[in-house]
């Protein structure tokens, strides 16, 4: 009881390192799996809607014809027009700093020069002036727009009776045609069939995802906080205080072990709740949750969890210092969430980063999720109890085989002590 209320000072006293690995991290991943269920929950409308572009029109012509004005209704059909100033500072930095998609500069005499283009009193058509965002696509598509408009415009115009031609007549009818255009057109949206049995079942899709996200934060904090209390523990001078005691080596072991165990616990739960609430607010329905599914995702990352405090322990008895383990910790999580099918979709993957993750413990934690509600790797053969459990298995396994190699390293440290303080010498006058 004792060594256990000891670990927990430990852990209390270097609170920093959850809060940066667990809270900060974790909180990261959670976002972007957030954004994910967000975008994930919003492609159930029947209609495809684009993005809007922001749109600028700058009138130097005095509104002649009511150009200015009739070109901003046909761009607010598609777009969202906003005001800028008329001066070179003020549309640079609309520009600049993207606050625009689009400029568009109608030029002193446009209508003048337009008319007589129309007319057919001279070939060279008069522009309208553009300046597109340099990271929009949708600026791009409204310039197509702004020389559409006066491409029916023109049309238009030709096409009304001698007597009768006036520009604004013309816009007023492609502005009429384009209203009843909007109204009546919709680009419908429509589902394929798909093997992915996420497709219909949204609330597993960004349950297992989710859950998938807890992997490198997991292995972040849980080694630290491990080698923290095992380093601690194993220090030379409370190292030889504790085995100078006839308690049992498992007696004094154990309780770091099972601290540990039960922070991971909690984590897990924790995790596990933020989960479920995320999809809530994120109004994902739970289509495709089960008592079964839930509860063996919660023991792969139980498992997984375990793993991790095993990877610690290892750490802290093969005599690794602080600065050594959280460069370790860091490239070894890394590696393991680029590899395990979590950041990439496996398709995507090629096969030595394959082969890599398969040597990992996350990329088995990964497979385990999808074998539970038959997604992902598991989307051609559907839910596989059996596959689940060889593959949390494995994850296990490295479990036990760091635990192994713990006990090994710290045997040899306890057989060849090293003394509590370096030896010293005095030179001889």
């Amino acid at each position: 009881m004792n060594t256990c209320k000891a670990a927990m000072r430990i852990l209390k006293a270097r609170k920093l390192y959850v809060i940066i690995y667990l809270v900060l991290i974790g909180t990261m991943m959670l976002s972007i799996s957030w954004q994910i269920m967000r975008g994930s929950s919003a492609t159930g409308s029947s209609t495809y809607e684009p993005k809007a572009a922001r749109i600028a029109v700058i009138d130097r012509d005095n509104n002649a014809e009511h150009v200015a004005e009739s070109l901003r209704s046909y761009l607010a059909l598609d777009g969202e027009m906003v005001g800028i100033d008329d001066d070179s500072v003020s549309l640079q930095q609309a520009v600049a700093s993207n606050y625009v998609d689009l400029i568009a500069i109608v030029p002193n005499g446009f209508a003048e020069h337009y008319l007589q283009y129309a007319d057919g009193g001279t070939d060279v058509q008069p522009t309208i002036d553009t300046v597109v965002s340099y990271a929009s696509g949708a600026g791009s598509l409204a310039q197509l727009e702004v020389n559409e408009f006066l491409s029916l415009t023109r049309t238009s115009y030709l096409g009304l009776p001698q007597s009768q031609r006036e520009l604004g007549t013309a816009m007023t009818t492609v502005l009429d045609i384009a209203n009843d255009d909007t109204k009546q057109s919709h680009i419908a949206v429509v589902s394929s069939p798909s093997e992915d049995e996420s497709i219909a079942k949204p609330g597993a899709s960004a349950f297992a995802g989710t859950i998938k996200t807890g992997l490198y934060p997991l292995l972040l904090v849980m080694p630290i906080c491990t080698f923290l209390v095992v380093s601690t523990f194993n220090d030379s001078e409370i190292r030889r205080r504790l085995y100078s005691s006839p308690a049992r080596t498992v007696s004094l072991e154990a309780p770091q072990m099972l601290t540990c165990g039960a922070f991971g616990l909690l984590v897990c739960v924790a995790y596990t709740a933020v989960t479920f609430l995320l999809m809530v607010l994120a109004g994902v329905s739970f289509d495709g949750l089960t008592v079964m599914n839930v509860g063996l995702s919660f023991v792969s990352l139980l498992t997984y969890t375990f793993m991790a405090i095993a990877c610690g322990f290892l750490l802290g008895s093969a005599g690794f210092n602080e600065m050594a383990t959280n460069g370790f910790v860091n490239v070894f999580a890394l590696l393991v969430m680029f590899t395990s099918g979590m950041s990439f979709p496996v398709d995507m993957m090629p096969d030595p980063m394959i082969t890599i993750g398969k040597l990992l413990p996350g990329w088995w934690f990964c497979t385990s999720i999808d074998q539970v509600f038959g997604i992902g790797t598991a989307a051609s053969t559907g839910v596989n109890i059996g596959l689940w459990a060889s593959s949390i298995g494995l994850v296990a396994l490295f479990g036990v085989t760091f635990i192994c190699l713990g006990l090994t390293f710290g045997r040899i440290r306890r057989t060849r002590p090293t003394l509590a303080s370096p030896a010293t010498t005095q030179l001889a006058k």
